[in-house]
């Protein structure tokens, strides 16, 4: 089928050979297609041209002025940002054909915002779906997973902190049915590694604005992710693979914040520094 005008798809890779193929792919719905990439050293560049995205470098510094700079890269009117891992499902892209085509085209590449009644809609929430051990996750909080993913250019950005970076729209925004389909951990060593580096990550974040806490705290956090996950989000319908989820989910709530009351605990003034780095 034709590419949509003025709808342009954004990634942001680094070294992706694993999963940058299927991703792209599915893009193929998108009037351009964007990768930043912030120093591959395997095949990803090679696969992001055989595909006849646009590939572009930026050094790394944080997520969210990466994926900003992605943005303002894009010639459409409209934006779709995936990460590599991802990839738009055929009902979604149905779904954004259908959508793109009611709003009208002024020409090939400005495309003017959804009406819903007299409100013109700039963003739309689009749910994710997970796969992990080897089936889809419908519970404990990883589905339906709404964030903003398409959105008029000029009215979203990236906004947040240093991780878990979201699109905030200057408008109103709406929500679409159909899912992004995500790919994520390989196997359990991989999620670990992942909840190693946010926890770093986010008890920097806490360092810097001055908070602490302590282990019963840290305790407590962890044991109210288990009971969320799994019982209050209907993890335990996903079998075991649900239960993996709200136990590495609640040691994940407990890791980042125990670290927190660690660097305090050395007392150094270098603590903050050596988790960043």
């Amino acid at each position: 089928m034709n590419a949509i005008p003025g709808l342009s798809a954004c990634i942001i890779t680094l070294n992706e050979e694993q999963n940058l193929a299927r991703c792209l792919r599915s893009l193929g719905f998108a009037n351009e297609i964007i990768v930043v990439d912030s120093g591959s050293r395997d095949q990803t560049i090679d696969i992001a041209k055989k595909y006849g995205a646009r590939v572009l470098h930026r050094e790394f510094d944080n997520y969210i002025a990466q994926k900003n700079f992605a943005v303002d890269q894009a010639r459409g009117s409209w934006i779709l940002f995936l990460d590599a891992d991802e990839e738009a499902s055929k009902e979604l892209e149905s779904e954004i054909r259908t959508l793109l085509a009611k709003s009208g085209s002024d020409d090939n590449q400005r495309l003017p915002a959804r009406r819903s009644g007299n409100a013109l809609l700039d963003g739309y929430l689009v749910p994710r779906k997970t796969y992990y051990l080897g089936q889809w996750i419908h519970h404990g909080g990883w589905y339906p997973d709404y964030t903003i993913r398409l959105f008029r250019k000029g009215r979203g950005s990236f906004v947040g902190k240093t991780f878990h970076e979201r699109v905030r729209v200057d408008g109103r925004f709406g929500r679409l049915r159909k899912p992004i389909l995500h790919y994520s951990y390989r196997d359990i060593r991989e999620h670990l590694d992942v909840i190693n580096r946010y926890s770093d990550l986010f008890a920097a974040e806490r360092l810097e604005a001055g908070k602490r806490n302590g282990i019963l705290f840290s305790l407590g956090k962890a044991a109210m992710k288990f009971l969320t996950m799994y019982f209050w989000k209907m993890g335990f319908l996903d079998g075991r693979a649900g239960l993996v989820i709200a136990v590495l989910g609640s040691y994940y709530n407990f890791l980042k914040y125990i670290k927190v009351w660690e660097a305090h605990r050395n007392s150094g003034p270098t603590a903050k520094k050596e988790m960043q780095n």
